[in-house]
């Protein structure tokens, strides 16, 4: 009886275990523009968002010797993609259904964190998530924290019984990025293609913050709410800011965190306000009061990516440079999916 109960017991083991959901944990890369990042900054985000992953989840995550053997056979060069073939034998090597991507832009002290998963069937880039941290005077014990918020947006409902019921995870939507054709507007968008448009959407009412390349800042949101990028081009063209009047203000300017959003204020005391609107991805609002998320002008270059990243980019919209930002934290990001809709500022 013994003996029964003993073989019953490693059959249950492995049918769990065969039944354990896999996710593979890709070491960060740095973003395109960012301050260089030093090895202990990269290892200890995989190394927090893997035991996040595993606090927050029954997913198995493939260890970092496990993953950097695999990249090195498949001769695999991260570029923060996976393409069809690679991520295939990816599955094929290691039985695991997700791929966790993420990117850090780095200025000074901080550091600003994208993540999202690929379900390696489908190929989807889903369930985005961004946080910040500050490393001041190299205390890399505040990543904790911003990983294990990166690992429960990023998990939500995924895979129903994956998720362990916890204090920090429930009832947290999935967010799918969106699957809309290349230059199709979702159906809850309007576009409008008339000179006449624009012209009722600018207004004149712009402040001097005393910056460096005289850039003058519209003192409000555009009047548009929430628009994805191909309509935010369409209606304001090149008075959107590009990646680099973005980072100027950045730099140039002192941010303070006020009420639900950021009190920018230039060298000669002049200030605007950028208020935290969120998002929309998978015509869902989220972050609304907590983060913002500001277009540019500038659109990501891919040359370098594979064909099969270029088409899902494509499909996705393009990966639009951004302003992104919550209360501890800012900067600009380059992986801004061009279907996601987001605040608009104007210059000039």
């Amino acid at each position: 009886m013994k003996k029964l109960f003993t073989v019953l017991f490693c059959l249950l083991g492995m049918m769990a275990s065969a039944e354990q959901m896999k996710m593979a944990l890709l070491q960060p890369r740095v973003a395109e523009g960012s301050d260089a990042c030093r090895p202990i900054e990269l290892n200890m985000v995989r190394g927090e968002l893997r035991k996040a992953f595993g606090w927050q989840s029954e997913f198995q995550v493939l260890t970092r010797t496990d993953v950097d053997q695999m990249l090195k056979e498949l001769g695999f060069q991260q570029s923060g993609m996976v393409d069809d073939n690679q991520r295939k034998k990816v599955g094929e090597m290691t039985g695991a259904q997700y791929i966790c991507v993420s990117t850090i832009t780095k200025d000074g002290t901080q550091l600003y964190i994208e993540s999202y998963l690929v379900n390696v069937e489908t190929g989807q880039m889903t369930n985005p998530a961004t946080q910040y941290a500050n490393v001041e005077n190299n205390n890399y014990g505040t990543l904790q924290e911003p990983c294990n918020e990166l690992a429960r947006e990023m998990l939500g409902e995924l895979g129903g019984s994956s998720a362990k019921q916890s204090n920090t995870v429930h009832n947290h939507p999935v967010h799918t990025t969106p699957t809309t054709p290349n230059n199709t507007i979702p159906e809850n968008k309007v576009t409008t293609n008339t000179s006449d448009n624009q012209s009722s959407n600018v207004s004149e009412d712009y402040v001097d913050l005393g910056l460096p390349s005289g850039t003058l800042w519209k003192s409000s949101n555009e009047n548009c709410g929430l628009i994805i990028y191909q309509e935010a081009m369409t209606r304001y063209g090149n008075s959107l800011p590009t990646k680099e009047q973005w980072e100027e203000l950045v730099r140039s300017c002192s941010w303070a965190w006020t009420g639900n959003g950021y009190t920018v204020t230039g060298s000669n005391n002049k200030s605007i306000f950028l208020s935290a609107e969120g998002l929309i991805f998978n015509n869902r609002k989220t972050y609304m009061g907590k983060q913002g998320y500001y277009w540019s002008s500038t659109q990501t270059d891919t040359s370098s990516m594979s064909k099969a990243a270029r088409q899902k980019i494509a499909v996705a919209g393009g990966l639009i440079w951004a302003l992104n930002f919550q209360k501890n934290g800012k900067g600009v990001g380059d992986r801004t999916m061009g279907v996601w809709s987001c605040s608009v500022r104007l210059v000039k």
